[in-house]
């Protein structure tokens, strides 16, 4: 009875060990599952708060065939929350990715993108063969700066028509 006694013990102190270590594993996948979570929820505050829209006229955008390669003058305005990286942004003309002409110009002119404030950028590419009164589809996918270790993104489409 002795020997009964003295394995269902072992047996016993075995199995909490063992529920233990088990506990342990699932705490720590626990609090790995609440911080991406957190993380997560950062992202999509961050996205909703990331906003874009198109700036001036849209019935009437600048194109310069002038040169070479023809260029197309556009306007977008940070609407919201957060400041957004002027140096993080891509245009697509007709599907087109567009590479920037130039520099961008900022207004007010204090070098961030905060809310409220309107960049003017000057876009290009080879295949651009546009004529006076041509309606082009123009499509901004714009980045947020860091806040709280996450980014948040926007994209804008909308349908310009080029005057020469």
């Amino acid at each position: 009875m002795a020997d009964g006694g003295a394995s269902s013990m072992i047996l016993l102190v075995t199995s909490l060990l063992i529920s233990g270590a088990a506990s342990v594993v699932l705490l720590e996948s626990w609090g790995d599952l609440a911080a991406a979570n957190g993380t997560n929820a950062k992202g999509k505050v961050a996205n909703s708060e990331t906003d874009v829209s198109f700036s001036g006229d849209r019935g009437d955008v600048l194109l310069d065939n002038s040169g070479a390669n023809q260029e197309i003058t556009l306007y977008f305005q940070n609407t919201g929350s957060r400041t957004l990286d002027k140096s993080s942004f891509s245009i697509f003309v007709d599907g087109v990715a567009a590479s920037t002409v130039g520099a961008t110009t900022l207004y007010p002119a204090n070098g961030v993108w905060a809310t409220e404030y309107v960049i003017e950028v000057t876009v290009s590419d080879a295949s651009f063969s546009y004529a006076d009164n041509d309606l082009a589809t123009v499509t901004i996918i714009v980045q947020s700066t860091a806040t709280d270790g996450v980014k948040g993104t926007d994209s804008e489409t909308a349908e310009v028509r080029l005057s020469v």
